[in-house]
Order: structure tokens, then sequence, then C-alpha cells
């Protein structure tokens, strides 16, 4: 694959929806203001677009009463249309019992695929991406009622990207040759977890992270399988974020 393929490849996974009209607007096309300030907002800050993308892929939620752990996949919107691939695994370490909570462990770890298949290119000189993607945190858990657990906890989050442009982005007085950031946030949350049958749950929760005073929130359904909700990210480019997992109890 040429750099210029990477180039375009790269753009794809950037969200080039908004940055192509963007560019268009820059050459006298007719584009919403709206976009435009979309694609500029995202060039000042990529890290946090990608940070909220990643916090889809994280399932900090209690582990089932009766299950010992739970192994998840997030569908969209990372590894599609992204490829972005990752899984998060979650085990508990002790059951309640009487005054004592349930305590389970939870951790991610993510990667770009597109990314890693990109080859080095043969005069030496291009460098060759980097991604990292993960996240580790302790669960906490206490039942409310005999189908109600209120839960809380703390998690340690990173993401962090190095890609150089062979084709850089330009927009007016806006260029930009690579894509480097490296985001790592504390968060603490707190959420409420309410069985509505077997192996089917509604999940309630929100976090902050201490760093960038940071404020996240999700609303799931999650079923035997399958899990359906958003995660809502105020200050964030787009601040509802819907997405779709699967998920393997154990």
């Amino acid at each position: 694959m040429t750099m210029k393929k990477t180039a375009l490849l790269l753009s794809i996974l950037i969200s080039a929806s908004f940055l192509s009209p963007a560019r268009a607007a820059d050459s006298g096309a007719g584009v919403p203001q709206e976009v435009i300030d979309l694609g500029l907002k995202f060039l000042d800050d990529p890290g946090d677009f990608f940070f909220n993308l990643h916090s889809d892929n994280e399932d900090f939620s209690p582990v089932p009463t009766k299950r010992r752990g739970a192994i998840r996949f997030n569908f969209f919107p990372t590894f599609f249309p992204l490829t972005w691939g990752s899984l998060n695994l979650k085990v508990k370490l002790l059951n309640a019992d009487g005054n004592i909570p349930q305590v389970d462990i939870s951790g991610m770890y993510g990667d770009m695929l597109a990314l890693r298949a990109i080859p080095s290119s043969d005069d030496g000189n291009s460098v060759k991406p980097v991604f990292n993607d993960y996240s580790v945190g302790l669960i906490i858990s206490r039942a409310a009622t005999e189908k109600t657990k209120i839960f809380g906890g703390g998690k340690y989050s990173a993401i962090s990207m190095n890609v150089q442009l062979s084709t850089p982005v330009v927009m007016g007085a806006f260029q930009m040759s690579s894509l480097g950031f490296q985001v790592a946030d504390t968060f603490f949350f707190t959420g409420i977890s309410h069985e509505v049958g077997k192996d089917s749950f509604v999940v309630a929760q929100a976090a902050y992270g201490f760093k960038y005073k940071k404020i996240v929130s999700r609303i799931m359904m999650s079923h035997k399988h399958l899990e359906l909700g958003m995660d809502i990210f105020p200050e964030g480019l787009f601040v509802f974020h819907p997405f779709l997992a699967w998920h393997w109890y154990f």
C-alpha cells in the first residue's frame, strides 16, 4: 500500500465525512457552516474525539449475580466503520455476602486493524502508525432490592495515536500533516442496574474524569448477548453516541 493510499485510508478513519466538505467550503462550494465547524473542532482536538469513541468500547457495569464474568465486543461505532476492534473482559472477584459488597474487575484493550495493515514504505522514510487503547478498573456493587443494584468504582482509561500523513489536510490557514495525541484520565463512576428479565438489564451510569473534568454518561439495555445503548458526552464533538455491542457471560 503506497503512502498516498495510506493517507486516503486515514482520512476515512478520522471521519473524512466532515473534513472533505470543509475542504469544499474552502474552495467556494456551498456547505453548511455547522459542517465546517465540526471539521475545525475535530482538527483542533482529535484526541477528545477518539477518547470518546474509546469510551464506547468500555463496560464498567457489574457482573450479574449468578455469573462469574463477561466478554464484550463493541461493533458500532468503532469496529464498524473504523475497523477499531476491542475486547472488554470483566470478572467477579468477590460475591456479595451480608455487609460485603460484590467486587468485580474490568479491563479493555482495543486496536485499529486498518492501521496495523499499513506496511512501511520501501524508502524507509515513513513512520509506522502507532495506536494504543486500553482501560482497567474496579467495580463495587450492592443490592438495593432483589433485582436492583447500585454500583460505583474507579477506572483508568488511556488512548494514544501517532500517524504521519503523506498528504497534509488543509483547511484555509489550518494545516495538519500528522495526527498525534495521548489522552489518559482517571474516572470515578456510579450507576444503577435493574434486572428486567433473565439475563436482561437496564443500566444507567455516569462518570467524571479528574484530569480533564470530563463527564460521560450511559444508558443501556443489555440482553443475553446483545447490548443497545447510548453514551452521552456533553462537550464532545458528537454529544450522543449510539452503540451496539455483543457480550458472552460465563
